[in-house]
């Protein structure tokens, strides 16, 4: 594989033969790995979409993380009626990890690219740039997660080879990550997040000095 399409990958999400495009489109597994840019006030923001699902034989889906692998939160969870599509909005500054993820029975393929905005000279609105962490195709987990090994969902991750024949392994900070994206792409019938996670409500301070009062007197 050339060095310009692996930074087409890398920029655009795990490229699949239109087969398996179909197949997913068809089984009803809706998946998004484009990234854009959103303005918000006089900031500008990347904006992605955790979404996908599984069904028994296949499985796509992309979600974000933290450079260091810890959680992003979502601007907004999103409701659906029907599964396996979107689950929640994502707006942050960057930089962004992305994952994507996609299953075949028990062959997986993984994607981990970061993500962050780089001002471009004489212009007002900056340019995603992307790199490349992690990349391999055909891993492997005989487990059957979807099914009746679905208990071991959340705890393990497929087994991916380099050329040679050594072990591919995932940047240990990523690890989670990873095997919440494994559960991700053979969970059939897909309604929730995996990744993403509620922001955290911020006290303000009014309202911290009220509750020491309050505690003082009791």
């Amino acid at each position: 594989m050339t060095s310009q399409q692996l930074e087409l990958i890398a920029r655009r999400g795990l490229t699949l033969p239109e087969p398996t495009l179909t197949r997913l489109r068809t089984v009803g597994v809706w998946c998004e790995a484009n990234l854009t840019l959103q303005r918000r006030d006089q900031e500008w923001l990347i904006r992605g979409q955790e979404s996908g699902g599984a069904v028994s034989d296949i499985g796509r889906y992309v979600s974000f993380c933290k450079e260091d692998g810890s959680a992003l939160p979502w601007l907004q969870p999103v409701k659906n009626f029907m599964p396996n599509g979107l689950h929640a909005i994502l707006v942050a500054r960057g930089p962004v990890v992305r994952l994507d993820m996609y299953r075949f029975e028990t062959s997986y393929d993984l994607l981990i690219t970061s993500h962050h905005l780089v001002a471009e000279e004489g212009k007002q609105k900056p340019k995603i740039e992307t790199s490349l962490i992690f990349f391999h195709r055909f891993g492997i987990l005989d487990r059957e997660l979807w099914g009746k090994d679905k208990m071991f969902r959340g705890g393990i991750a497929p087994q991916f080879f380099m050329s040679n024949g050594s072990e591919a392994r995932v940047p240990h900070v990523f690890q989670q990550a990873v095997y919440k994206m494994t559960e991700a792409v053979t969970c059939t019938k897909c309604k929730h997040q995996h990744l993403l996670e509620p922001p955290a409500i911020e006290v303000p301070v009014t309202d911290l000095e009220n509750v020491k009062v309050s505690a003082a007197v009791a």
